[in-house]
């Protein structure tokens, strides 16, 4: 799991707020919702190509601004009042960003680390200490027959996606009733109060980590004692041990694919089913540890 999401406050609002009882809030609302672009804001934001347009939209205002303060802040303001509402202002900003920012520029908004979230332990071996994986002969991992046969089990019973938003409210200690998962483009997402909460790369990868999280928890001491993102760093690194499909058996590959965000395209290291073509663990290739590496 990723994007651990965290549980909202309630803030009581007067009765007087003007958002709650003016007609002229509501229609700027209503006309606010009209002109946004679902496809390039909320949780399909692009950062490149907000960040990209921000920054056009400073210069046009100062620009603008050298020659007519009011006018420079009327270009600004509704620069960035469009940026909010549309995704960007400059037409054709995803082909202008993929061409000429750098890829280690793009990289860093779409999916660099930002820290270590395993706190030092080493997944490989945590794994082997807690009896659910072995090393196979060619050095890689694999999961131990029993707690596949017990993972494919905890699997079978989610039968529907109010199983699965259920069972995600569980492990974060949340309102069932805040919670919901669903398709979002090729993967899975969860959303925690109508806001985006997490992503997985199938349906199968959500229902493998919440199986995963429950055997872990009766089995593994000190399971539920770790913080959230590093559970969620330690379930993927059990999802690409699995040789074998938790979902319908079949086997399991590793190989490489080519992603599309908004504005780049990249090369993305993936573990999925050769039977039922459900993947299990996506990762960037730029990203992922190299095996000349140093231990």
């Amino acid at each position: 799991m990723s994007n651990t999401p965290q549980r909202e406050q309630t803030i009581e609002t007067p009765r007087n707020d003007l958002t709650h009882s003016t007609p002229a809030w509501n229609g700027i609302s209503t006309a606010a919702s009209r002109l946004r672009n679902p496809a390039y804001t909320g949780a399909n934001r692009c950062l490149p190509c907000t960040g990209v347009n921000v920054g056009l939209t400073v210069a046009a205002a100062l620009a603008v601004g050298t020659v007519s303060r009011p006018a420079g802040a009327l270009v600004g303001a509704g620069g960035l009042l469009a940026t909010w509402l549309r995704g960007y202002v400059v037409p054709g900003t995803p082909e202008l960003t993929k061409r000429y920012l750098p890829d280690r520029v793009l990289a860093w908004f779409d999916k660099a680390p930002t820290g270590d979230a395993l706190g030092g332990i080493n997944p490989e071996a945590y794994l082997r200490g807690a009896g659910v994986v072995v090393d196979r002969p060619d050095g890689d991992l694999a999961v131990k027959p029993s707690i596949h046969a017990a993972l494919a089990d905890r699997v079978d019973t989610f039968e529907t996606d109010d199983d699965l938003a259920r069972a995600l409210a569980e492990v974060l200690s949340l309102n069932p009733d805040d919670v919901t998962v669903g398709p979002q483009g090729v993967g899975y997402a969860a959303r925690v109060g109508g806001q985006p909460g997490g992503t997985w790369e199938s349906r199968l990868a959500l229902a493998t980590d919440l199986a995963a999280h429950d055997l872990f928890a009766e089995r593994v001491g000190g399971w539920r004692a770790l913080p959230a993102d590093t559970r969620a760093s330690l379930l993927g690194a059990f999802r690409l041990s699995l040789d074998r499909c938790p979902g319908c058996d079949g086997v399991v590959s590793l190989g490489s694919d080519t992603a599309e965000s908004c504005c780049r395209s990249y090369e993305v290291l993936v573990a999925e089913c050769e039977a039922c073509n459900s993947r299990l663990f996506e990762v960037d290739a730029s990203f992922a540890p190299d095996d000349n590496d140093d231990d």
